[in-house]
């Protein structure tokens, strides 16, 4: 699986860096239901292909383990 370039791009790099930071590195979902788990991701909350003016934004971003990450994703295997 080959991921789209720009996640590649020092400016989403950055964009990463600051959600995981403002959300202390673990994962907001799990959180929600007391459990302290890492984040593995940070994952736009609205598409970068509906919304690509909102791709930088940290508030449009969530840090989410590599689970939670994989069941907003059911288009690429995660169940929902």
């Amino acid at each position: 699986m080959s991921l789209d370039p720009a996640y590649n791009r020092q400016k989403h790099r950055r964009w990463s860096a600051a959600v995981m930071r403002r959300d202390k590195y673990l994962c907001q979902d799990c959180k929600r239901y007391g459990r302290n788990v890492p984040a593995e991701a940070a994952h736009h909350i609205v598409p970068i292909k509906e919304r690509p003016d909102l791709a930088y934004r940290v508030s449009n971003g969530v840090s989410l383990c590599r689970k939670c990450h994989n069941k907003r994703h059911p288009e690429k295997g995660g169940r929902r």
